[in-house]
This record gives structure tokens, sequence and C-alpha cells, in this order.
């Protein structure tokens, strides 16, 4: 143990089985966060830092959030336990009871095939909301609720037969899938934001739609520059931070007021140029001003680019 009071083991709910997991081996949020941080590195998930992890974990454990497929992965190797045993899904049901694949499928394609052109608007509707309610008040507000509409549209786009609805639901989806890019870089998750510009890339192939395909090119150069530099770079605009495809696809242009995103890492480039300049005022007031946005906007990536600047290295 870290120190840390001891927890009650009796809470009930979702999380409460993955929360039993943790308590029945002894250890804190803190210990079992460094370990799948461990593991999630081990697999090549850049940017799993504990304390990131730790945050995800308590979420996890307090049913305030449900751990993504990947994620329910690492926890089943970290707990030595099945998803289902921690009470991440579903048990399996008896042979041949329940729904079977076929009926499954069925309903599927169902689905799909009702989407008619009055449905692609509604779903256009709804995602543009998502995106307006992104560039005023940023990922922390917005990230849910897209999640949620990439997953649907990518199994809408995954059984539809017509040609004109695929076409048409392939642009959503890159558009939507481009902006969750944009969101996990914000959570520094870049493992998740690759991800998501891949689906943005494959699904602007299929609607054949070249800009919104070089945006997600953009996009997962940005990520690699990410890795090689991880400080901030005080100069230029960040391509990630302009999404014009995106907005021209959704007919919303961000009412010409820059974006949450865009406030937070103006702010955090300031921060860096100060610093950079030897302009400590300047400079600490533009971090205070970038860490503030960034709590608001729920933007890791910002707050973790900001540490250098708090506890600078000696020369």
């Amino acid at each position: 143990m870290d120190g840390q009071r001891a927890e009650p083991a009796g809470t009930t709910g979702p999380g409460a089985l993955l929360r039993a997991a943790r308590l029945d081996r002894g250890w804190s949020q803190s210990e079992a966060a460094r370990r799948l941080a461990a593991i999630a590195s081990r697999d090549g998930a850049a940017g799993a830092r504990p304390g990131s992890v730790k945050t995800q974990l308590s979420r996890w454990e307090n049913g305030h959030a449900t751990p993504a497929p990947e994620h329910r992965a690492l926890l089943a190797e970290l707990y030595g336990s099945t998803a289902a045993e921690l009470g991440l899904e579903p048990a399996p049901g008896p042979p041949g009871g329940g729904v079977d694949g076929a009926d499954r499928l069925r309903a599927a394609l169902g689905r799909s095939a009702a989407v008619d052109d009055a449905g692609v608007a509604l779903l256009r509707d709804q995602l543009r909301a998502t995106a307006a309610l992104d560039h005023r008040l940023g990922t922390a507000a917005a990230h849910a609720t897209l999640t949620a509409q990439v997953d649907q549209l990518r199994e809408l786009l995954a059984h539809c037969l017509d040609p004109g609805i695929t076409a048409r639901l392939a642009a959503l989806l890159a558009a939507a899938a481009l902006l969750a890019g944009d969101q996990e870089r914000d959570r520094d998750a870049p493992d998740l934001a690759w991800r998501a510009y891949t689906v943005a890339g494959d699904a602007a192939l299929r609607a054949g739609r070249e800009d919104l395909s070089q945006r997600a090119g953009w996009g997962r150069e940005l990520l690699r520059q990410d890795l090689d530099t991880p400080e901030p770079r005080p100069g230029g605009a960040d391509r990630s931070e302009a999404p014009v495809a995106l907005w021209v696809e959704l007919g919303h242009d961000g009412g010409g007021e820059p974006s949450a995103r865009d406030r937070t890492r103006a702010a955090l480039r300031a921060a860096v140029a100060a610093h950079g300049a030897g302009r400590a005022e300047e400079a600490a007031a533009a971090a205070t001003r970038a860490r503030r946005l960034a709590l608001r906007t729920g933007s890791a990536h910002t707050l973790a680019r900001l540490e250098p600047l708090a506890h600078p290295t000696g020369r």
C-alpha cells in the first residue's frame, strides 16, 4: 500500500467488481494504475501515464465511466480475470440460448436499411450539435457523446447496402472520427487518437473525400511529431486546431470564434514562447491561463506539457 487510507469493500453498483478485484490484491488505486500503465506501455499504448490512468481507474470503479474494449482487455490481464468476471461484459449465456448470430446480423442490417435521406440528415444534425458543444466547451463536455456517435456510425456503415447512403454515412463517420482523434489527442491518449484518425481516413476513402483523408493524415503526422518531440512547439499554428474540413462537412464554422481547444493551446504556446525568451512573469501568467483552460476543457495534453514549465530542469 502507498499510505492511502483503507477503502470500504462493500461498494455496490457499476465498477464494484473492479474495485473488489483491486482490494482483494491489497493494491491502492495508485499501485493498480502503475501496473496497468506498465501493461499498456508494453503493448505499445504510448502516453499511458500512471497519473491519468489512476483518474480513469477511479471513474471506472465509481461507475462514472465504462472501460472501452481495449481497456477491458488490459484490466482482465491486470487482475487475471475475464472481462465478464470483472463485471465489464455480460456473462456468456448457455449454448444455443438467447439471440443467435444470425438474428443479430438481421437486426443490424435492418437498422442500417432504415437509414434514409431523412435519417442521414438527423445523424448529421446530431453530430453538428456535438461538434458545436466541443467547439464551445472542449473535450470534457463532448467526449462521451461523440464516442457513442462514432460507434453508432461505424455500426450503421458496416451494415449499409445502399451505395448512396453508404457514401454519406462514410463522410459523417470520417468527420466524427476526425474530431474524436482531436479529442483523444487532447486527452493525451495518442494510441486512441491514432486509431480514430485511421478510422477517419478509411471512412474518407469510402466516401471519396480526399479533403477528409488528408486531414486524417495530418492528425497522424501530429501524433508522430508529439512522440518525437513531446515538448510543445512555440511557433506556428497546430494544424489539428483548425478542422476546416470538419466544419465544412457539418455546415458549421464555429461562429467565427476560436474553439476552446484553440484557446487552450494558444495559451500553452504563449507560455512556452515567453518561457523560452526568459520572460518569467509573462510565462507564468500564460501558463496559469493555459492550466485554467485545460482543467475546464479536459485537456490532459496541455497539462502534461505545462509540467516542464512549472518544474524546469537545471542546466
